[in-house]
Formats: structure tokens, C-alpha cells, sequence
């Protein structure tokens, strides 16, 4: 399994269309196609996975009525074991 950063709580992503943003790769996002929901930092020279990213695109994902964006959210944070999808 990937890195996690389980203690992360702190989720600050530029805005949609940034030109910071837009150089990020595609796998950072849960849409890449898209380039929307990143859910993945930079850190140590590394992408990582975020739970506080993964929480922040399951909550945006449901406010926009997109469920297969929420629930792709809710399966990688329950595999990454993220407290806030366990419930631990």
C-alpha cells in the first residue's frame, strides 16, 4: 500500500484552473480526467495520500451529488484505514 498520512488534518489545495494546480500529474486527483478531487500531498520529494484529502473529496463529491466520486473516496480511505472512514 501506498504512503498514507493518517494525522493529517490540514487539507490546502489551489484553486481549480490554477496554473499550480494544473501542473500536478493525474494521479494525484480521483478524477484525472477531470483534474478534480486531488487527494494526494507533496512531501519529501514524494505524492502521498492524504486522509484529510480523501475526507475533504468525499465531502465535496457529496455536495456536488457525484457518488461515484464519493464512494471511490470512502474505498481508498477504508483501505487506507483513514479514522474517519473506520470509524477508529
Amino acid at each position: 500500500m501506498a504512503d498514507v498520512m493518517k494525522n493529517d488534518s490540514v487539507w490546502n489545495v489551489p484553486a481549480a484552473g490554477s496554473p499550480k494546480r494544473e501542473e500536478w500529474p493525474s494521479h494525484v486527483f480521483l478524477d484525472p480526467e477531470g483534474r478534480r478531487y486531488p487527494y494526494k500531498k507533496y512531501v519529501d520529494g514524494q505524492w502521498k495520500m492524504s486522509c484529510a484529502g480523501l475526507l475533504a473529496a468525499y465531502r465535496r463529491a457529496i455536495t456536488q451529488q457525484d457518488s461515484a466520486i464519493a464512494n471511490k473516496a470512502k474505498e481508498i480511505a477504508t483501505q487506507s484505514e483513514c479514522s474517519w472512514a473506520t470509524g477508529k
